[in-house]
């Protein structure tokens, strides 16, 4: 019975890492990266970063981003970064002259061979409005200009269509999470029964025996 157990839970594992890696993880990849094309040429801009917060770790990470891969970024208390503030207020940012700032933006210009002038960043926030999520950065507003209002406001309107997907991934985060939980207490029940029922047929050998030795 309980390797049973065992086969189904393997079988609902590896369909859920299954779905995870072929579907949903492409589905959301692709539409990432569409927004992380589609905002800078809208806000006339070089880059666009994506960022996705962990309120467990306390990690905010890459999700997507110009020219960097997922996970190239990992933004923890130790930096001073514009995206670690808009994340932990919740508002949002308009940075200029970063040429001469310290900060994470430095340690990834040293990292890419990109030089960060301005920032707009802006949170990315949860579908019932609650708490932050996540947030979108746009670096450098082409021919030496400063991100403004307009800029903000636009930017906001396309995030708005962002929440869904974010949300989708925080989500999924989380359930795999859970699921790994169960998946764990699952078999240790599993062990802790097959221990319980060994017990209890060593148990019943050892007093039969009693019985037919001193009978």
């Amino acid at each position: 019975m309980f390797n049973k157990i065992k086969t189904q839970i393997d079988c609902i594992k590896a369909e859920r890492s299954y779905i995870d890696a072929e579907w949903d993880a492409e589905k959301d990849k692709a539409l990432l990266s569409f927004y992380v094309k589609i905002m800078p040429k809208l806000l006339d801009a070089e880059r666009c970063s994506i960022f996705i917060y962990d309120p467990e770790s306390k990690v905010i990470w890459l999700k997507a981003g110009t020219q960097i891969k997922e996970r190239d970024i990992e933004v923890t208390g130790e930096y001073d970064s514009v995206v670690g503030n808009v994340i932990e207020t919740g508002k949002h940012k308009i940075v200029d002259k970063l040429n001469g700032q310290t900060g994470i933006h430095k340690e990834m210009d040293e990292k890419t061979g990109f030089k960060t002038r301005n920032i707009l960043c802006i949170p990315i926030m949860s579908l019932d409005g609650k708490k932050v999520v996540g947030a979108v950065q746009i670096l450098n507003k082409k021919d030496g200009k400063s991100f403004n209002e307009d800029d903000r406001i636009q930017l906001e309107e396309i995030t708005h269509y962002l929440e869904l997907t974010i949300e989708s991934i925080f989500l999924s985060q989380k359930t795999a999470g859970i699921l790994d939980t169960v998946f764990a207490l699952m078999g240790k029940i599993a062990l802790i029964a097959i221990a319980t029922v060994f017990s209890i047929a060593t148990a019943l050998s050892i007093y039969w025996l009693v019985i037919y030795f001193m009978g």
